[in-house]
């Protein structure tokens, strides 16, 4: 396997596609980014761009034997400007995108919903940039040779 082309890598690269579609980050699959691009990244928390949306997969809990639903949380960081409604703003614009959301198709995955489960500031960095942490939760089918139902 590829680096890139597993399950989680792909439910993140899919999420990150839709971001960027919906004009709220730019996505490069290369991590290249301008100052004035708010860069959408897949666990690091780059220096730079200023605006930032960082995605990192954790989990939530376990399916039953058999079975192929799966629940992942996604830890969504957002880093924006000096002014804290900036950051807002920015998760704002995620929230609406994805809280809610049902029946949509990240990369070739079944994502059945999705809903914020938890947030919270993380204050400024040394920089002055505010950032904020979100935590959201996908329903998700993840078939796999044991769990096929």
């Amino acid at each position: 396997m590829a680096t890139g082309d597993g399950w989680t890598s792909r439910l993140l690269t899919g999420l990150a596609e839709h971001l960027a579609a919906a004009g709220i980050g730019d996505w490069s699959p290369s991590g290249t980014y301008g100052p004035g691009d708010t860069g959408i990244v897949i666990r690091a928390v780059p220096q730079t761009p200023d605006r930032l949306i960082t995605l990192a997969a954790y989990p939530v809990g376990s399916a039953s034997p058999g079975v192929a639903d799966h629940q992942l949380g996604v830890q969504i960081r957002v880093r924006a400007g000096t002014d804290p409604r900036d950051c807002d703003d920015l998760a704002d614009a995620v929230y609406e995108l994805l809280d809610g959301a049902t029946r949509l198709t990240l990369d070739g995955i079944a994502v059945v919903q999705i809903w914020r489960q938890s947030y919270t500031s993380l204050g400024d960095d040394s920089n002055g940039r505010w950032s904020r942490s979100e935590n959201y939760y996908f329903d998700t089918m993840r078939p796999t040779s044991n769990n096929t139902d």
